[in-house]
């Protein structure tokens, strides 16, 4: 049984977590701009939070794609 990643987990739930409060920082943005309220502190936010959300997804893809280049030397090294 392949051993679990607790980096690729600790990625993906970061990245999940990042993106629910993107999710819900758009929803905020939507609401001021509905009530004809300012927006720019919240969309000023909502950047910070895309712009987080973008490192934490590639950092989880680089875990994922270490993961595999693993997977295919611990393959080569058995069948060769």
């Amino acid at each position: 049984m392949p051993r679990k990643q607790p980096k690729l987990i600790l990625a993906a739930h970061r990245a999940a977590e990042a993106r629910r409060i993107v999710a819900h920082q758009r929803g905020l943005v939507a609401m001021l701009q509905a009530k004809g309220e300012p927006t720019s502190d919240a969309e000023g936010m909502l950047q910070v939070y895309v712009s987080s959300l973008k490192l934490l997804e590639d950092h989880e893809w680089e875990i994922r794609k270490e993961r595999k280049a693993k997977k295919r030397e611990t393959k080569k090294s058995k069948s060769g």
